[in-house]
């Protein structure tokens, strides 16, 4: 038995408030992520740091695995602060008009929110999931690069580990896709965004003059 809810009204509200819970479960979780990934930015900020003696090489993988934790920081932060915006927003949703949306039907806190605020609803998945595949990958690639005085056994346990990484990245990508709602795959939702935030971002840019300042960030 599927029941509809109509916008408007307390079940309307309900449904914002449900959605409000999905947000704070999703920062939660961000915010853990987001402290892992400082910790292990602060145990490896000397051993990434390049040296003169480095191949090029180790010296690519050094950048590379810095480049991917920043990133997974700033990812996160991203999504912490989009679920807080978001869930005040949705708190508040009883005093917005209906506008172009009366009468639109949802049957699911999930529904209701793509549908009402599709953006802010795929930045905050598609960041927190990124944001833990680039700490995930970035500890990998970290347990490949050769340390020194590193013997032969800790040398293959460490690629066992990296290579276990790699392994649980593609198996979370395979259960989140068979789990997905909305979309067809990761892949397809990431596509959807890029289109979503266009359209947002770059056919309105008139109507906002501060999107100029995301160029540099593309760059």
């Amino acid at each position: 038995l599927v029941l509809s809810v109509p916008r408007g009204g307390m079940d309307d509200m309900e449904m914002a408030v449900d959605a409000f819970d999905w947000t704070s479960n999703l920062g939660a979780p961000a915010a853990l992520v987001g402290g892992a990934v400082l910790a292990t930015l602060a145990e490896t900020r000397e051993f990434l740091a390049p040296k003169r003696k480095d191949s090029t090489p180790r010296r690519m993988l050094k950048q590379a695995t810095r480049f991917l934790l920043l990133s997974a920081f700033g990812l996160e932060i991203i999504s912490i602060f989009v679920t807080t915006v978001t869930g005040t927003m949705l708190l508040a949703h009883g005093d917005v008009p209906a506008g172009d949306q009366a009468g639109v039907e949802y049957h699911s806190p999930m529904g209701f929110l793509r549908y009402n605020h599709e953006f802010e609803y795929l930045t905050a998945r598609i960041t927190f999931l990124q944001g833990l595949f680039h700490w995930l990958i970035a500890t990998a690639l970290e347990l490949t690069i050769p340390k020194e005085a590193e013997g032969e056994a800790s040398r293959r346990m460490n690629q066992f580990i990296a290579a276990s990484l790699f392994t649980i990245v593609f198996l979370m990508l395979s259960f989140y896709n068979a789990h997905m709602s909305f979309y067809e795959n990761y892949f397809h939702m990431t596509f959807k965004y890029l289109h979503v935030a266009f359209e947002r971002y770059v056919l309105n840019i008139g109507h906002r003059p501060l999107a100029v300042f995301y160029i540099p960030g593309f760059l």
